[in-house]
């Protein structure tokens, strides 16, 4: 009986193990061969292909990894220990890295085990072995050609910039590629551009500023070449740092990331090393499941061309290539083009233009005349006193015959005094002139308000205009990329070349976009530099303003939004700005001083009917000398003096006093008229403006929620497209509603800012000028204000 009770037991033990058995993955090997003396910074590269592998294998096999290190030096060594080493067993598939060992690699005469060579640089240059169907031809020799195209690169380059030496600089002394990069860049250098020398500067990645000498003096233009290790970002940057601060146009080989770190151009895609990395684990998983590795692709058909200047580099080297070669790439920090020297903000600006710009200054100018007017008016009051002196020469006749006078020459000196006792003219010319100098202050607070907003318009136009120039830069980009999808789709024949056209044209016009936005960008540059009377071309550096940065606005502040909440809150509080502008605004405050100047001259003209004027005038007069004398003067009669006080009344001017009368009613009437239409226009600029800035409230998240569909709508639209799912026309469509959206975005933040100033500014103050005092008195009175209003409607 217990035997019988163990077999199922047994059996079922047995079943268990059976499906273990059944159960269990292979193993693979794959052995990554290094060269010993080539770059140990291949160790990243290899580790993104472990990463790839893996991810493709996770749920085929295991896969375990070892790493060899043969010679590369001398080559016939270097190839007996690479033939030795490919003969061991066990090993499921080989990968070889780096530029001279894949050399060493592909020109082996056997293959016993499956190899791939990853970092043939030219295969055609290097004599690799090529099969009409795009695999190496040679069983178990696969291959990974460099989809860096070096040619490309450099015939690129000589567009950019017509150079006679090249220098190539490699940021590690690595002797053992030297002689075949010599070999590959004279070989191209003499296709493209024959004319033109080259050499190779080595740096020590640990001392490269020591190194940069290398680069030869003759040198007008250089090429980097990339470095795998841990910190290649940090080490290229300082390379590159070191090249423009020699001026030098430098072209990255690895693409965008290296440009981005300083470099001026590149052609090739940054998704370049993951599309490598990407296609060997592609062709190890084919290889692991029984492909031979002759027959697997050994190029790369997804490379693009990025051609990518940096317009931060093209200012600090200054080189600025032709108009015709920047048309052709996409430029990175655009906006840094201009800017340079002291940074801008918004305040800082508004402070300058206060003091610099010349409207402003010729209307503090203005009122300062007008109070010397009013002291010229004070002073024709004051008594006014003369002195003379006099030398008189007669005839003899009048002397000796006739003698009216007693000598023939007479020096003589005088005083006399005039003061106006009672004038009304000179009254209310004193009393006018006073008035219209409190007018003339409030139209110079008008100009200075108007200042204030002129300066922060131009400062937000300028930052939309950087914002609008940088948007359709970047939609040209996507245009670009949308065309090399569809040059990539005519090539396999899933679209016709009318489709392409229709790409080329987009760009044109994306283009002429750009253009556009460039000049617009340009222009308010220059017209802010000229409203802060800088040289209309001085570079700056701006800082951004927002709904909440940049700026205090007054709606910023959480007491005053908070009544912006519905229709009925924003009805009331634009009366409450009503009442406010009433008080401050330097409109109404001029108008009404003009009145009352008007008021003053009507009373003179009524009081000239009647009023006399009343003068009060004394003269003295001394003779000092006298030559050629008939006879003494008597001392009583050398200093004859007179006294006279006179009064004027205007009995008869044909009728022209009442005519002036009647003309300065007439004219204070009218200034009573404007009054009313100023007073009406200015509330309605005061409604208007709140309701136009309450809406740029609101249409910030409307905004930002219409362009984050539009971004994903077009982002569907283009792998649609990409997969032939979606027309050109949809894709267009979709990437022209993202653009209006981003564009529209952008306007919305500071149009935002815009529509609150310049509502302030119709009430007759900027809430970030008052001091803390004059805010907290406004606070308070619309807190009351609106809590009375509130109760009163209740």
């Amino acid at each position: 009986m217990k035997i019988k009770k163990l077999i199922p037991a047994l059996a079922g033990c047995l079943l268990i193990l059976a499906g273990n058995i059944a159960c269990a993955r292979p193993v693979y090997t794959i052995t990554f061969i290094n060269g010993a003396n080539e770059e140990t910074g291949l160790e990243l590269f290899a580790q993104q292909i472990k990463e790839e592998i893996n991810t493709l294998m996770k749920s085929r096999a295991d896969i375990r990894y070892q790493n060899r290190t043969v010679p590369v030096n001398p080559r016939g060594k270097s190839i007996e220990s690479i033939a030795r080493l490919l003969t061991q067993k066990g090993a499921g598939c080989f990968i070889g890295l780096g530029v001279d060992l894949s050399d060493r690699l592909i020109h082996l005469n056997q293959y016993p085990r499956p190899l791939i060579a990853v970092g043939v640089m030219d295969a055609r240059l290097q004599g690799a072995p090529r099969s009409p169907e795009g695999g190496s031809g040679v069983r178990n020799l696969n291959y990974i050609e460099s989809h860096f195209d070096v040619e490309q690169d450099l015939k690129t380059f000589k567009s950019l910039c017509d150079y006679r030496h090249l220098s190539v600089v490699l940021p590690k002394d690595d002797r053992a590629v030297l002689k075949a990069l010599e070999t590959y860049f004279t070989t191209i250098l003499k296709t493209i551009a024959p004319d033109s020398t080259f050499s190779i500067a080595t740096i020590d990645p640990d001392h490269i500023e020591p190194g940069i000498p290398q680069v030869p003096l003759a040198s007008d233009a250089v090429y980097l070449v990339p470095v795998f290790t841990e910190n290649g970002d940090e080490q290229m940057a300082r390379i590159i740092a070191e090249v423009n601060r020699r001026r030098l146009p430098s072209f990255a080989l690895l693409g965008e990331s290296h440009v981005r770190l300083g470099a001026l151009s590149s052609i090739a895609p940054d998704r370049n090393l993951n599309t490598m990395a990407r296609r060997v684990a592609i062709n190890v998983l084919d290889i692991l499941e029984g492909a031979d590795a002759g027959t697997l692709p050994v190029s790369i058909s997804s490379y693009s061309n990025n051609f990518v200047l940096n317009v931060d580099t093209m200012k600090k080297i200054d080189y600025y290539p032709s108009f015709e070669t920047a048309a052709r790439a996409r430029l990175i920090n655009l906006e840094k083009l201009h800017q340079g020297g002291p940074g801008l903000q918004l305040k800082g600006v508004i402070l300058e233009a206060l003091e610099r710009n010349l409207s402003y200054l010729s209307s503090q100018a203005d009122t300062k005349i007008q109070e010397t007017q009013a002291q010229i008016a004070r002073a024709a009051l004051f008594p006014q006193v003369s002195v003379s002196a006099g030398l008189t020469r007669i005839d003899k006749n009048r002397v000796n015959i006739a003698r009216t006078y007693n000598a023939q020459t007479t020096l003589s000196a005088g005083a006399g005094l005039q003061q106006t006792v009672f004038s009304d003219d000179l009254l209310a010319n004193l009393a006018v002139q006073k008035i219209l100098t409190g007018a003339r202050q409030y139209s110079e607070k008008a100009t200075l308000l108007d200042t204030v907003l002129t300066a922060s318009r131009a400062y937000i136009n300028l930052l939309l205009a950087m914002s609008t120039q940088n948007i359709h830069n970047d939609n040209l980009g996507v245009t670009r990329k949308n065309l090399e999808i569809a040059r990539n789709k005519a090539a396999v024949g899933t679209v016709n070349l009318a489709e392409v056209s229709r790409w080329e044209s987009e760009q044109a016009a994306n283009q002429i976009s750009l253009n556009d936005a460039f000049r617009d960008f340009q222009t308010a540059r220059m017209q802010l530099n000229q409203i802060l009377d800088r040289p209309i071309l001085r570079d700056f550096s701006l800082e951004d303003v927002g709904p909440d940065k940049g700026i205090e606005l007054m709606i910023t502040d959480p007491s005053v939004y908070r009544f912006l909440n519905n229709l009925k809150q924003v009805q009331t509080f634009s009366n409450f700005l009503v009442t406010e502008a009433d008080r401050y605004l330097p409109e109404l405050k001029q108008i009404q001083e003009n009145i009352k100047a008007q008021e003053r001259l009507v009373l003179n003209k009524k009081r000239a009917l009647y009023l006399p004027s009343v003068g009060l005038e004394a003269n003295i007069e001394k003779i000092l000398d006298e030559y050629e004398v008939r006879q003494n003067t008597s001392s009583d009669l050398d200093h004859p003096w007179s006294v006279s006080l006179t009064a004027t009344w205007p009995l008869f001017t044909g009728g022209g006093s009442q005519k002036e009368l009647a003309q300065s009613r007439l004219e204070l009437s009218q200034l009573k008229l404007q009054e009313r239409d100023a007073v009406n226009q200015l509330h309605l600029d005061i409604r208007s403006k709140l309701e136009t800035a309450a809406v740029s409230a609101r249409e910030i998240s409307l905004a930002n929620a219409r362009y984050e569909a539009a971004l994903k709508s077009f982002d569907i639209m283009q792998a649609g497209y990409a997969e032939g799912r979606n027309s050109v026309t949809e894709l267009v469509d979709a990437q022209n509603t993202k653009l209006n959206s981003e564009r529209a975005l952008a306007s919305a933040k500071y149009q935002f800012v815009l529509d609150f100033l310049e509502m302030e500014r119709a009430t007759g103050r900027f809430y970030f000028l008052d001091p803390p005092d004059e805010k907290q008195a406004f606070l308070s009175r619309l807190k009351e204000y609106m809590e009375t209003t509130s109760k009163r409607d209740s």
